[in-house]
């Protein structure tokens, strides 16, 4: 019988959909895949991507899920309840502590952007930028970039804190019922208007042109880098979705809907937004350029762009502050239960630490420039220890027990996949992050 302590499941079945694809959204690859897809070959590289996204993506996130729902706890309290009851060392428990602190880490990292994208959508809809040269715009953004907006920083950060402080509950009600029809509609008006008046075909030559001379072993491991990251497995929000959900609810069957929405997403958004920089002769830059130049110099340059400027950045944010919210829950979730804290007093100190980090990240981020690379490592290597846990270590009954209603092949599938495709991929994408080139 379920008490106090552990978190009570959803009565809906499709939230843990929704959730789980609202978060994917805005921690995956919307905002940079449009310029990966291009860049690595069009077709080929998103092949790649697709492939690695139901082949390690969901068979991992299902795992991490599928482990929630049976310990019905923390990270920490599920992976240690499953070691206990496979007859293994609870030593497996400590990857539940990292994964928090991944979370966190990767929250430190989200929280500037969102404010960036606020500030955005702000310039943009006041008409700031209105016909502004790309070197106005590149300019406007680098000044924003040295001096931070603390207000929406702050604004952020107390937002968070309450939300994660209100309880899971209200938090992933608010991400997977709020968040994702919202943004939903916010993209179909970008759609739309990207059709008006963008240009779709140098959209599609962009996304979908097979150049196999672009393509070769560094796309194919960036196109599999970015189908591992692109759901959010390995940073604990797996376990706790998966801790609220229903009892008799496929499992399985609902991460890869929310893969297939995360995908559909990821699509739409990359048709939208390049079909306005081919109407403005702009190619797609790289990383942060092409979100916070790019983007909004299209945007600025086209009729009614101030407007649907608007619409995309408040959009991009939504997305990426209901992941900020996952991401913390877990943190929240360790000190709560495992640490014994008011669930209050768990959210407050959560919510400074992240406030500290992003203070740290401005003054000292050249210095730790490291930083980024170390954390898509150590997330590679923590999905690889927890394939092998689940697949290697873990009694294959335990997890047919959890997953009873998917269908037998459907289950064969994934534990195979999760067996024998998920560490050969993991393994060879973390060679090629240490060896590569930088």
């Amino acid at each position: 019988m379920l008490d106090n302590n552990v978190p009570q499941p959803w009565q809906g079945q499709t939230t843990l959909v929704f959730a789980l694809a609202a978060c994917s959204i805005g921690l995956g690859n919307v905002l940079r895949m449009p310029y990966l897809l291009g860049e690595h070959g069009g077709a080929p590289f998103f092949l790649s991507y697709v492939v690695t996204v139901f082949t390690v993506a969901v068979p991992l996130l299902t795992a991490e899920v599928m482990l929630g729902s049976k310990g019905r706890a923390s990270p920490l309290g599920a992976l240690r309840w499953a070691s206990d009851q496979s007859g293994r060392s609870t030593h497996w428990s400590l990857l539940g502590v990292i994964q928090c602190l991944l979370g966190v880490m990767l929250a430190i990292y989200c929280l500037p952007m969102i404010a960036w994208m606020v500030d955005r959508a702000v310039v943009l809809n006041s008409g700031l930028l209105a016909s502004a040269s790309a070197t106005e715009v590149a300019t406007n953004f680098k000044q924003l970039v040295d001096i931070p907006n603390v207000t929406i920083l702050v604004a952020l950060v107390g937002l968070v804190t309450l939300l994660a402080a209100l309880g899971p509950q209200v938090a992933m009600a608010l991400i997977g019922w709020i968040a994702l029809p919202a943004m939903a509609v916010a993209l179909f008006s970008l759609l739309q208007y990207g059709i008006e008046f963008g240009d779709l075909e140098s959209a599609g030559d962009w996304l979908f042109g097979v150049n196999y001379s672009n393509f070769g072993w560094e796309a194919a491991m960036m196109g599999m880098l970015s189908g591992v990251l692109t759901l959010v497995a390995g940073l604990g929000v797996g376990s706790v979705f998966g801790a609220r959900s229903p009892k008799n609810l496929p499992l399985l069957r609902a991460v890869i809907a929310a893969a297939l929405l995360d995908v559909a997403f990821m699509l739409a958004t990359a048709v939208a937004l390049l079909s306005l920089l081919g109407a403005t002769n702009v190619l797609p830059a790289e990383g942060l350029a092409f979100v916070f130049v790019a983007v909004p110099y299209a945007f600025a340059n086209l009729p009614l762009g101030e407007v649907y400027g608007a619409v995309f950045f408040g959009f991009a944010a939504l997305a990426t502050f209901a992941a900020l919210l996952a991401l913390l829950e877990p943190s929240v979730m360790l000190l709560h239960q495992e640490g014994g804290m008011n669930r209050n007093l768990a959210a407050l100190i959560v919510g400074a630490s992240l406030g500290l980090g992003v203070f740290g990240l401005e003054h000292f981020g050249q210095q730790i420039g490291f930083l980024p690379l170390l954390l898509d490592v150590t997330i590679v290597g923590i999905l690889l220890l927890l394939s092998i846990f689940v697949a290697w270590r873990m009694p294959r009954p335990f997890a047919r027990a959890e997953l009873f209603r998917e269908p037998r092949w459907l289950f064969i599938v994934w534990w195979l996949c999760l067996r024998f495709v998920v560490p050969t991929v993991l393994v060879l994408v973390l060679i090629w992050q240490l060896l590569a080139p930088r």
